[in-house]
């Protein structure tokens, strides 16, 4: 059986994307959190002194999120079926963790994140959403790419319950996304992860 360790800070963020997968594929792993003070310690042992980071028993270490979420895909069934497939979910994951990234998370002043918010969801994260919202609506698919849950359902589920933090509204434009949200944590392993989900920030 093989080992799975996954390195990540005490928050969702990048590194959640991966742990939807072992939780949706039903398969154990050590998920190894860490909290900011720990930081300066553990980045010197990882390969680009970034996180997330998977072990995969004594091979070397796999680093970055798109990276990690296109492999676990892939080992449990969970990618896209096709090369071409593929690229299309990681340009879409990759999509929406870019605009993800611009949202205030560390503002502490509640008028500048409130300016900051509006700032990302206006000009970057909602034109992302519209077109996606197009293209899905025309596709007639019940997932982002084809017609089975893969790795990119679940990082889009991520990035939205993120958002959620910051504007707990904003997928009431997009009815389609907002009902493949709701599909995707309705499904029972995510569910009863999510159900049980220690609590981290962002």
């Amino acid at each position: 059986m093989t080992n799975y360790k996954l390195l990540f800070f005490n928050t969702r963020v990048r590194g959640e994307p991966a742990r939807l997968i072992f939780a949706e594929a039903g398969v154990e792993y050590e998920d190894k959190r860490f909290e900011e003070s720990e930081w300066p310690e553990i980045q010197p042992t990882t390969p680009f002194g970034k996180v997330p980071v998977l072990y995969i028993d004594d091979k070397p270490p796999l680093a970055q999120s798109g990276a990690i979420v296109a492999y676990l895909g892939r080992e449990f069934g969970l990618d896209a079926g096709s090369p071409l497939a593929d690229a299309y979910a990681h340009m879409l994951f990759k999509t929406f963790d870019d605009v993800g990234m611009l949202l205030p998370y560390l503002e502490e002043d509640p008028v500048k994140k409130a300016e900051l918010t509006e700032e990302a969801l206006e000009e970057h994260i909602n034109p992302v959403l519209a077109r996606m919202e197009k293209d899905f609506k025309a596709g007639g698919n019940d997932f982002l790419v084809g017609k089975k849950l893969t790795y990119v359902d679940l990082g889009f589920w991520n990035f939205c319950d993120i958002v959620s933090v910051f504007d707990k509204t904003f997928l009431t434009k997009f009815p389609t996304l907002d009902a493949l949200c709701k599909r995707v944590a309705a499904r029972p392993n995510i569910k009863k992860y999510l159900e049980n989900r220690p609590p981290t920030p962002f």
